[in-house]
């Protein structure tokens, strides 16, 4: 009863499974119980094992991608969020056609470097975490370019700082993506 009642609230909330894109995916929501790590680069939260967690799935807060479960237990799992300095993962930026890895600051930001300073990048502009299959099926909104300066030490290349497209530290819950769920 507790269980469908909060799966409702998810439902409702979030407005995913609405998106034919969601149909047969389960979205787990969560309640942060402490922010952890060096710079709160990670968050514990309240699911774990028990509720289909497992280690690489994505996790959103406020309809987009703050980071990957790292950890998991039984009843608790670990978020390393994509502002760690170890968090890597796959994106792509609006209009642009091509993957890139984003690199965590941990500074409640990232970085996405290695891109050709002949594509144009404007400030505002929306990143994506890109397909994982098994993980993410569909690019997610992870955040929006906050800086895009030419590199230090190539200046053909871009520097690009991503800033969180939702306040990270601000969370009280959040909603694991579970792609493929074992029925």
């Amino acid at each position: 009863e507790w269980l469908a009642q909060e799966r409702q609230k998810v439902e409702k909330l979030s407005g995913l499974h609405d998106r034919a894109v969601w149909k047969g995916v389960n979205f787990v929501l969560a309640d942060v119980i402490t922010a952890s790590g060096s710079s709160h680069n990670r968050l514990i939260i309240n699911r774990g094992k028990s509720d289909g967690l497992a280690k690489g799935q994505f996790v959103l807060g406020d309809y987009s991608i703050i980071g990957t479960i790292s950890d998991v237990d039984w009843r608790t799992a670990q978020v390393k969020l994509f502002t760690d300095p170890t968090s890597r993962i796959a994106v792509k930026i609006e209009g642009l056609n091509i993957d890139r890895v984003m690199q965590g600051n941990g500074n409640n930001s990232a970085r996405v470097q290695y891109l050709a300073a002949k594509h144009k990048v404007k400030i505002g502009v929306v990143v994506y975490a890109g397909k994982k299959p098994g993980f993410l099926d569909v690019p997610m909104i992870i955040g929006t370019v906050a800086q895009c300066k030419r590199g230090d030490e190539n200046p053909l290349l871009w520097d690009i700082t991503v800033k969180p497209a939702c306040d990270i530290e601000g969370l009280n819950t959040v909603n694991v993506i579970i792609m493929n769920p074992q029925k």
